[in-house]
């Protein structure tokens, strides 16, 4: 299928020691979390691709990263933005530059398939170097062959801090931290690039929220 990571992208990814400052909830570029949908839905550019996402979306073609045209899927829930989706065929030098530019300033921190997910953080807890490099190059091998792998990378997190799994790790974090995951998926006949961009802590904390609030008499 394509060439893995693992001949030292991924490794150095995994085991970047991060402290860059973070962004004003900004997802991706000038594309804000809690942006209303009326800020977008008139600009040019901009269309209505719900269907095709699955969700609330809006899309603009020719976004540059890393160098390369990607379509941006913005993602709406109560008409407030919250995920920003980059999508696009895959190219293989689109995938090696965009995991080494998210690794600049993201750590990586997990691995999954379809069905698992292989947490790094627990894993070199637990393993050698060599062990680690090992588990992860089989782990990503098996999953890109299958066609489902997702890399999920924390913006800010410093592995110096020795969290032992992901749970941990995403519990210490301010809820402004933003995660990146970059998702290969191979159907056979059409293989496609994503990097989506959220702010998970800041969604759990608008359902905490929500759920907290008063509940009408029906």
């Amino acid at each position: 299928m394509k060439t893995l990571l693992s001949k030292g992208l991924a490794m150095t990814a995994a085991m970047a020691l991060c402290t860059s400052a973070l962004a004003d909830d900004a997802l991706f570029k000038e594309h804000v979390y809690g942006a209303p949908f009326s800020k977008y839905s008139n600009q040019a550019g901009y269309y209505d691709c719900s269907v095709e996402i699955g969700a609330t979306a809006l899309c603009i073609d020719d976004v540059k990263f890393v160098g390369h045209a990607f379509t941006a899927a913005l993602l709406f829930s109560g008409d407030k933005l919250y995920m920003v989706s980059l999508l696009s065929a895959f190219e293989q030098q689109a995938y090696v530059q965009a995991v080494a530019a998210l690794a600049k300033t993201f750590a990586l921190v997990s691995l999954a398939d379809a069905s698992s997910q292989l947490d790094l953080l627990d894993l070199d807890r637990r393993s050698s170097r060599q062990d680690f490099a090992a588990k992860l190059s089989s782990y990503e091998s098996v999953a890109a062959n299958a066609g489902n792998l997702t890399y999920t990378f924390i913006e800010g997190l410093d592995r110096a801090k020795k969290h032992p799994n992901v749970t941990t790790a995403v519990a210490a974090a301010k809820d402004n931290t933003r995660v990146a995951e970059l998702v290969i998926m191979d159907d056979g006949a059409d293989s496609i690039l994503a990097v989506r961009f959220s702010f998970p802590k800041l969604e759990a904390r608008k359902l905490k929220d929500a759920l907290a609030s008063p509940v009408e008499d029906f």
